[in-house]
């Protein structure tokens, strides 16, 4: 009887070891698996709060100007009547410049920017904030920012054209949601008044 109780108190003790080298959890039967351990959910990215501040400079980084480009505002301008003739194909300083100032032609540079717009929107609102303060001043019209006159002309073509396009405002929220402040939402803002005007002017 002694015998028989010093082996169960040994069975016992080998147990206890058996369970604490298996962490605590007892033996597993065979072929099971062990459950995965709980992984952390992902960070998600922040949003950024907007267009970096730009350094200022005496010197301008982009040029809103027709002799920066050679150009006139003349019908015989062999260079002028080219982009005219490839707003599709055409740089995008180019495609502003001659949206800038080409007066009656614009009509089809206005419809390329907001295809530009909506393909690829932060490069063309990172262009528009390298345009700085630059003015232009059309023929019976005040001095007014270059980069604004864009905004409009790329809000006009789409209510005009399109009748505020879907798409259009999606791509919009969408600049929201990524720059809450700074110069590029001011620019959205103007992109939102003249995109209502228009549609309003167009009820008409």
């Amino acid at each position: 009887m002694k015998k028989s109780v010093t082996g169960v108190i040994a069975l016992a003790s080998a147990l206890c070891l058996l369970l604490a080298a298996c962490g605590g959890q007892g033996a597993l039967p065979s072929g099971a698996v062990t459950p995965p351990e709980e992984e952390a959910p992902e960070e998600t990215p922040p949003v950024p709060s907007g267009f970096p501040e730009l350094e200022e400079t005496e010197w301008e980084a982009v040029s809103v100007g027709l002799k920066s480009f050679g150009l006139t505002t003349g019908y015989d301008d062999e260079r002028l009547m080219y982009i005219f003739e490839h707003t599709a194909t055409v740089p995008l300083d180019q495609l502003i410049v001659f949206d800038l100032w080409a007066d009656a032609l614009t009509e089809g540079s206005s419809e390329e920017l907001r295809s530009r717009f909506l393909e690829a929107p932060d490069k063309v609102l990172a262009y528009l904030v390298l345009m700085g303060d630059q003015e232009v001043t059309l023929p019976g019209w005040d001095p007014m920012p270059a980069a604004e006159i864009v905004c409009q002309s790329i809000a006009s073509a789409d209510a005009a054209w399109h009748g505020g396009s879907e798409e259009f405002a999606a791509t919009l929220a969408s600049c929201r949601e990524r720059y809450p402040s700074g110069r590029i939402a001011e620019l959205l803002d103007v992109i939102e008044q003249e995109h209502a005007a228009a549609l309003e002017r167009r009820t008409w």
